[in-house]
């Protein structure tokens, strides 16, 4: 099987799972499902699940058994994606050619749909059974990883930056919550 074929058949299988973890736009409170499924259903490569799912068959592990972790890492890559459009931090109005979730559903909707993507993420975690996994991705997304990076973007704003305070931003910004997925 080629790359392509590859990438878009795990895509298909985190989608669907996607779907069947985010609540039915009918489940009370229904502006929130909404939002959340717009928020997680609207489009994306799906790398990082992706990459949990390849790195676990890479040690005979199954897609099924590996799938709620790799979609909580999703969930958490969207709760970021949410809270970086706001307009404190990087104010984009669009996101993947749509409007951003904040600009649909106000600002107070997205913030506490961005909370509810990670409480379901860390729910979905604790179906591993294993510590060490839960720990690794809170700390891919703490002050350490992902939020780390994201404060020190901010900072680097409308400055001239070192590499090395760049290297920073990108190891933690971005790289963190990838290699927590492939590590999980």
């Amino acid at each position: 099987m080629n790359l392509e074929k590859y990438l878009e058949s795990k895509r298909k299988i985190v989608e669907k799972a996607l779907g069947s973890y985010i609540p039915t736009p009918k489940q009370k409170p229904q502006i929130l499902s909404q939002a959340l499924r717009y928020a997680v259903l609207g489009g994306g490569k799906r790398l990082r699940p992706i990459l949990a799912i390849a790195a676990s068959e890479q040690v005979n592990g199954k897609t099924q058994r590996v799938l709620p972790a790799a979609c909580a890492i999703e969930l958490l890559h969207t709760f970021s994606l949410i809270h970086d459009d706001f307009p404190c931090i990087d104010n984009d109005d669009l996101r993947r050619g749509k409007p951003t979730l904040h600009r649909i559903y106000g600002e107070g909707m997205a913030v506490l749909a961005g909370d509810a993507l990670m409480a379901l993420a860390f729910q979905l975690l604790t179906q591993t059974g294993n510590l060490q996994v839960i720990s690794e991705v809170a700390q891919a997304i703490g002050r350490q990883g992902m939020i780390g990076g994201q404060i020190a973007d901010l900072e680097a704003e409308g400055k001239k930056i070192k590499l090395n305070e760049l290297e920073f931003i990108h190891r933690n910004k971005t790289a963190a919550l990838i290699k927590a997925a492939i590590r999980t």
